[in-house]
């Protein structure tokens, strides 16, 4: 498989009066050519802000990324005008945001706002883009769609919303879309049918994806590989598979404990005491060790590096070392 992203060493701070705070901190990962790739943890890891450092959407002058590059296609991302940013949102790059409600124009229908993405990027004519936006809302799976056009967002459900999201982000035939969190608000019910949606999607139009979200269970449906992130960092990376076989790090091993299971008679689910440090007073050493029950002296005192362990995954742990092995 060839590459189509490639993330090096980002980082990504926020500056507030003499404070740095260190939101993304040295975030490596890669995204193949028609792959989904999922980035997980708690809220506060660095999520969503290693996306918006992907689409430069970084809150300015606030926020500011500081070190690294984001390779598309060949192409260094952090190098680009904003100009040239422009044109690569959107058209190379497309994004679905937490919330559609405030993600869509509530003064602009439905209809306006997919013409609107396909006449500045697709340069179509203003007939042509409508005949687009009507292909597409039926493609996400309306079935009066030249009606919708004219609705307003407001007069939408949640679940429709998202469909129009996926509508709009999916008219350029994007290289690569970046979900962040698409279903939450959403009921299991249609939570199912936007993840199945944005599935047949990605294959008819052969469009990577990164998804953002902290539910493990929405992970196993859709992802290829998975990179779970905690306080600003990659703590492990993993085919999606062999993660759920035998997940390495003890903040993932975690993650994995607290979801729900149908068979067994658990009254109680284990959950990670403690709660994700704050950028600003980050630990020092391994900075999940004050919530690790299985840290010991050195992870308090020095940082651990990302491992390999073998070709395709990788941990930041001393417990895969002599060391922790025998601690």
């Amino acid at each position: 498989m060839s590459t189509l992203l490639e993330v090096k060493n980002l980082k990504t701070y926020f500056y507030k009066k003499k404070t740095v705070i260190p939101a993304v901190d040295g975030v490596d990962l890669k995204i193949n050519k028609g792959e989904t790739l999922a980035i997980v943890g708690e809220s506060g890891s660095g999520k969503s802000i290693t996306s918006l450092s992907i689409m430069k959407l970084v809150p300015s002058p606030a926020g500011k990324i500081v070190e690294g590059e984001i390779v598309l296609d060949g192409r260094n991302l952090v190098d680009l005008s904003e100009a040239e940013m422009c044109k690569v949102r959107g058209n190379e790059i497309s994004m679905i945001f937490q919330e559609p409600m405030t993600s869509l124009n509530p003064v602009l229908t439905v209809g306006e706002q997919i013409i609107e993405v396909l006449m500045y990027h697709q340069k179509l004519s203003k007939v042509e883009a409508s005949k687009k936006a009507i292909e597409m809302l039926e493609l996400v799976g309306f079935s009066r769609a030249a009606e919708l056009i004219h609705d307003y967002p407001h007069r939408l459900s949640g679940g429709m919303r998202q469909r129009v999201m996926i509508a709009i982000a999916m008219s350029c035939n994007p290289k690569l879309l970046i979900a962040d969190e698409p279903t939450t608000a959403l009921d299991v019910t249609i939570q199912a049918q936007i993840l199945d949606l944005m599935k047949d999607l990605s294959r008819k139009f052969d469009t990577s994806i990164l998804l953002i979200t902290h539910d493990l269970g929405v992970v196993s449906e859709v992802a290829d590989n998975i990179v779970v992130m905690y306080g600003g960092q990659v703590v492990e990376q993993s085919p999606v598979d062999e993660l759920f076989d035998e997940p390495l790090h003890p903040y993932t091993v975690g993650l994995m404990n607290s979801i729900p299971a149908i068979e067994g008679d658990i009254e109680r689910l284990q959950s990670i005491e403690g709660n994700v440090p704050s950028p600003e007073n980050m630990p020092k050493g391994c900075r999940f060790a004050p919530r690790c029950s299985k840290a010991f002296d050195r992870c308090f005192a020095e940082a651990p590096q990302l491992k390999q362990m073998g070709k395709e995954r990788a941990v930041r742990c001393f417990l895969y070392e002599d060391e922790g092995a025998k601690a």
